[in-house]
């Protein structure tokens, strides 16, 4: 069930979707636990969902592997074990995922969270791919605090 006060965002990008015209970037501002998470991997089900005519369906394998963050066009980007920041190797390797050709042919994602963790140097690192996105990309960075990001 989605949560309901994120259902007219879920109707804008389905729209976007359908209508051929999807973002390759979303900035998702959240209160911590109030869902962004969760709208990040509703729109990668979006892009990746089998069946692009009910997408995100819910049912399908791809769905199921984004469910379980197993999906292989799927890359989560978070600080890493006993660090409370992303780090400028992580971007990078980010980005070069993020730039190969999808292993099903559709959407390549990435969903970075909490964006607002990575140092000034990691944040640099994703400008580029920021301003110059790989086709057929979609990056999902979820913030609670985007002023820490950089204004690009």
């Amino acid at each position: 069930m989605s949560p309901v006060w994120l259902e007219e965002q879920m109707t804008r990008l389905r729209a976007a979707f359908v209508a051929g015209r999807m973002p390759h970037a979303l900035l998702i501002h959240e209160a911590p636990g109030a869902g962004g998470e969760w709208l990040a991997y509703w729109a990668a089900q979006l892009v990746l969902c089998a069946h692009p005519q009910r997408a995100p369906c819910g049912d399908c394998p791809a769905c199921g592997h984004v469910a379980r963050r197993q999906h292989p066009d799927l890359m989560v980007l978070g600080p890493q074990e006993r660090s409370t920041q992303i780090r400028i190797e992580q971007v990078r390797e980010f980005a070069a995922d993020l730039s190969l050709t999808a292993h099903q042919g559709g959407y390549k994602v990435g969903v970075l969270s909490p964006a607002d963790s990575m140092n000034r140097f990691a944040a640099n690192a994703l400008l580029k791919t920021l301003e110059e996105p790989p086709p057929r990309s979609l990056m999902a960075l979820v913030a609670s605090v985007p002023s820490r990001l950089p204004a690009t």
